[in-house]
């Protein structure tokens, strides 16, 4: 299942590239969202797009930018593009993990 191995595609980039190995115990609520988005996208399942408002608290956010580069880096792995609409889903999740990812301590100070 192509969606299967985009996701699989996207964990390996992240050991690859930073160094972390994302698991249940520090990614769970991220994969899980990514696996879904894949889904909704195989299915051209639309979602609601975030609001102006949620756009604007997403790009103010101080990891925004890196998850920008993260977002950019997964769509090079990743055989099925995501639609505009999960993209910005994708980074808000990319934000929240990798805040998540620092108060844990997994996140490399060199990203």
């Amino acid at each position: 299942d192509q969606d299967v191995q985009d996701v699989k595609n996207v964990i390996q980039m992240f050991r690859k590239e930073y160094g972390v190995e994302l698991c249940e115990e520090n990614a769970d609520t991220f994969i899980a969202h990514l696996c879904m988005a894949c889904m909704r996208n195989t299915t051209k399942e639309e979602v609601p797009p975030l609001t102006e408002d949620n756009l604007a608290e997403l790009a103010a956010l101080p990891t925004y930018q890196k998850s920008l580069e993260i977002l950019n880096k997964m769509q090079e792995v990743m055989v099925n593009p995501l639609s505009s609409t999960e993209k910005n889903y994708v980074l808000l999740h990319l934000n929240n993990l990798i805040q998540k990812l620092k108060d844990l301590g997994e996140w490399p100070e060199t990203a």
